[in-house]
């Protein structure tokens, strides 16, 4: 699957081989960033990236998460998805977002426009009803993103996620429902 967001900005389904050494290389680069805020860039090597993407492709044909490579100018810089869908009770599909990106590509509204598109892809294509952001309460890029692409802060959680160092941070959970009148397809190749 191929989401293009505009003429700098393309989401896309991994290719475990090619894009496990590029997002691992940068995952290695920028791994005192990341690992503030996501445990699992301690650890990761090239061998761990090929195998979790393969692991990511094989959900996304199970419909059971969607992660897409965030290219700006077709290289990769980070990823964004649906790290998993939910059904409620009350017959709602629900889904949360996740992402990460690379130190380079910060500030440049890229994470911004990319949890756009997956929205509307999701409201669309996938007919969620509402989908959630789950974001450390002091991570503050990753709570404007959130902030920024419309999400409403519905509550916070303590100590709901964990870090590297073992310690447990509170996290807010940002909402979006579906808009009235959502567009009916995105442009998806």
């Amino acid at each position: 699957m191929e989401l293009i967001v505009n003429d700098e900005l393309t989401l896309r389904t991994p290719e475990p081989e090619t894009d496990g050494p590029r997002l691992a290389a940068i995952i290695a680069k920028d791994r005192e960033t990341l690992q503030q805020w996501l445990p699992w860039a301690a650890t990761t090597t090239t061998a761990s990236e090929i195998s979790f993407l393969q692991e990511l492709v094989t959900q996304a044909q199970q419909h059971r998460s969607l992660q897409l490579i965030v290219l700006w100018h077709d290289e990769p810089v980070g990823m964004v998805g649906f790290n998993r869908y939910d059904q409620l009770d009350s017959g709602q599909q629900n889904a949360e977002i996740g992402y990460w990106l690379s130190n380079q590509a910060v500030g440049h509204g890229i994470m911004h426009q990319a949890v756009l598109a997956l929205c509307q892809y999701g409201f669309s294509d996938l007919q969620l009803d509402a989908i959630t952001i789950v974001v450390a309460v002091l991570n503050q890029r990753s709570n404007h993103v959130a902030q920024r692409a419309g999400f409403q802060l519905d509550h916070v959680v303590p100590n709901q996620i964990s870090l590297y160092d073992g310690s447990q941070v509170d996290a807010n959970y940002w909402l979006k429902f579906k808009p009235d009148g959502q567009l009916a397809q995105s442009q998806v190749y």
